[in-house]
């Protein structure tokens, strides 16, 4: 049987949800033989702005989860489930995803915002110059 092609919202919905509970989209897809192809789902999600929306928001709903997991996984650590060598290596990299998921939420960057005479400087940008040597 082929994959569906023609766009059906209510599935995108349903696919979405699997995703904002910490599943992959590419197992997802694959999951059912009703569910789309994935580069038909790329297509659908460039098509169609109420899909991109759905698809944000259920990646950033799953960086949610990936912080449950990194709760249960230090629960387990103290509970002596996991040493804490493979517990760190988990959460780091459970962290990071978190970060790509989600960078407004769960991201690293820290922005200094800072006021002179009315004018807001966002950002501020070093540039380092190399003395001319005295040979040339």
């Amino acid at each position: 049987m082929a994959r569906l092609t023609e766009y059906n919202f209510d599935l995108c919905i349903e696919i979405c949800n699997e995703v904002a509970n910490g599943e992959n989209i590419k197992k997802v897809l694959q999951s059912k033989e009703i569910y789309p192809s994935f580069p038909t789902w790329c297509k659908w999600k460039r098509e169609n702005e109420e899909l991109l929306n759905l698809y944000v928001n259920s990646i950033q709903d799953k960086a949610d989860s990936v912080d449950e997991k990194i709760d249960e996984i230090w629960e387990g650590c103290r509970k002596g489930q996991y040493d804490a060598s493979t517990a760190n290596v988990l959460i780091q990299t459970l962290k990071w995803k978190a970060s790509k998921y989600y960078p407004k939420m769960f991201g690293d960057k820290q922005q200094i915002d800072h006021t002179s005479k009315g004018e807001k400087i966002t950002s501020i940008t070093r540039e380092i110059v190399k003395p001319k040597n005295k040979d040339s």
